[in-house]
């Protein structure tokens, strides 16, 4: 996996853009080469449980709910960390809309700025977390 790693990075040095340390990039790569490897193993697995008819069985369903939770909580920590490195007024707005349910109108009104701010704030907010998140998924 960690070979895998270094070769992506070598084949996209010229189109990647590292934001962090290269030290929390190639952390969080391997991180989510982990998860995607237990991904892949898990749907492999849980197809060929169900071919077999060994679904009925009260630990796999235990141990895919597990499997889910454990990678549901690696993605939350990561969402965490790529919203921590937003621009201040930028996660405010993300962390209303998302964490509060706040309507655009509420939230322009909360921090006094225009709709159309929050908007944009939403758009750079969604677009830097997707694609932070393609880059480590790759």
């Amino acid at each position: 996996m960690v070979q895998d790693i270094f070769i992506s990075l070598w084949n996209r040095k010229k189109e990647l853009v590292i934001t962090s340390s290269i030290e929390h990039y190639l952390i969080k790569s391997a991180k989510l080469k982990v998860i995607d490897y237990y991904r892949i193993q898990s749907s492999a697995k849980q197809t060929n449980l169900m071919e077999c008819n060994l679904c009925e069985h009260p630990e796999f369903d235990e141990k895919f709910l597990q499997h889910n939770e454990i990678v549901h909580q690696f993605l939350e920590e990561d969402l965490e960390i790529i919203v921590n490195d937003l621009p201040c007024q930028c996660q405010k707005v993300y962390r209303l809309s998302r964490e509060e349910q706040m309507s655009t109108n509420e939230i322009a009104d909360n921090l006094n700025i225009s709709p159309k701010t929050v908007k944009n704030h939403l758009t750079k907010a969604l677009g830097l977390i997707r694609k932070t998140s393609l880059l480590f998924m790759q």
